[in-house]
């Protein structure tokens, strides 16, 4: 009996730790990313030019908590055709964002010599906090589609799972983001979310790259269901122009 109860017992902690397991994460409030694509208006200036003028521009306390640069590498031909890079201006909330781009308006973008497009935002969720960025670095980012019946929630979930796995199994801590749509950009768009991985230098993301094309899975054995599909990753260099002082 003794023996039986024990197995029950077994049989119980087992099934309650696949349920555990199974459980979605609350998705974390995320800071609010302004994004707008963008063009070099003097053909005299080049993208260095640009950044190195953008760097040296005096930021008001009305300016975002960071702005990057995004230039890309290896992205779709209609972006290249269009496009020289995009701006992503990050803020702590939609309120904070409304209250410091009303005074500041689009100012900067006339002393630097571009032309922005139509902004969006979206919300950006930290799945892997990674452990710092350089000045400069690289980044892929893919178009995702949750599966029928899945949810943001249910993916975050398993990205975060995806990610404490890839730390265990190999060091690599690279930073991952989902970002959620929030206000603008296309209304009927064909993917949920797209999926961001940033190095904290070049080498840290190659090496993720490298994990990947040597046959890891960062999901297996997770018991949980794919819960999204993604399109192949575009890969892009990120410049800090500026970040506030905490």
């Amino acid at each position: 009996m003794k023996k039986l109860i024990l197995l029950v017992c077994t049989l119980i902690f087992g099934v309650d730790s696949i349920i555990t397991q199974a459980q979605d994460l609350q998705i974390p409030a995320g800071a609010v990313v302004r994004q707008a694509n963008c063009v070099i208006t003097d053909e005299r200036l080049t993208f260095q030019d640009i950044l190195d003028r953008a760097r040296q521009l005096q930021f008001s306390e009305n300016a975002p908590d960071a702005m990057f640069f995004r230039r890309p590498v290896y992205a779709s031909p209609d972006y290249d055709q269009n496009y020289d890079f995009m701006i992503a201006q990050y803020y702590p909330s939609y309120s904070e964002m409304a209250a410091r781009r009303i005074p500041q308006g689009n100012s900067a973008y006339g002393r630097l010599a571009i032309s922005c497009d139509t902004a969006s935002v979206v919300r950006n969720i930290p799945v892997s906090a990674g452990d710092g960025l350089e000045d400069f670095s690289l980044m892929t980012t893919r178009f995702c589609t949750l599966n029928p019946g899945a949810t943001a929630r249910a993916a975050f979930s398993r990205a975060r799972e995806a990610m404490l796995n890839i730390e265990r199994d190999s060091g690599n801590d690279t930073m991952m983001q989902m970002w959620l749509p929030g206000l603008g950009g296309q209304m009927n768009t064909d993917f949920d979310f797209v999926a961001a991985h940033i190095g904290s230098n070049p080498q840290e993301l190659m090496e993720r790259l490298d994990l990947f094309r040597d046959g890891y899975r960062a999901g297996a054995g997770n018991n949980r269901e794919a819960t999204h599909s993604c399109a192949r990753p575009s890969l892009w260099a990120t410049y800090r122009v500026f970040q506030a002082a905490n």
